[in-house]
């Protein structure tokens, strides 16, 4: 069963989900998918991580995972003609992003947020791609 997902309404405090070696695999599987353009294997490895996560206080990133998990079908479905579907997706994670610290997990959500916006708002030939990059080391101290 999949985690509760939260409303950006619901979000006050946010920390990083507490992932699994096997989330955790999932999730770098997933920057690493998204990085190479492969949106709709980045979406997959994101869900395979955000599937475990728990209905808890302390599982409040999901938000932040599933953010990931539209701006990757979002992106897909804009590269396969799904227009309407892809600004759906997009206006959603942009949404989810909103309601995230600035950096977080390690990565620049900022710039996240300010790609995803404008993905939704444009639409026309040829790929805009965005390489996520992790700024510091991992949340918890440890190197990515």
């Amino acid at each position: 069963m999949p985690p509760r997902k939260r409303d950006t309404d619901e979000i006050s405090d946010i920390t990083a989900p507490d992932f699994t070696p096997e989330q955790l695999a999932d999730f770098r599987e997933g920057v690493r998918l998204f990085n190479s353009a492969r949106y709709w294997h980045a979406h997959e490895a994101w869900e395979a991580a955000w599937l475990p996560m728990g209905d808890g206080p302390s599982d409040d990133g999901e938000i932040f995972i599933r953010a990931l998990i539209q701006l990757a079908s979002g992106l897909h479905l804009k590269r396969v003609g799904r227009y309407k579907g892809a600004r759906n997706q997009l206006r959603k994670a942009g949404d989810k992003f909103a309601v995230i610290p600035i950096y977080f997990m390690g990565l620049d959500t900022a710039s996240l947020r300010v790609f995803t916006d404008f993905q939704a708002r444009h639409f026309f030939d040829g790929d805009w791609v965005c390489r996520m990059e992790f700024q510091r080391d991992r949340w918890d101290g440890t190197s990515v």
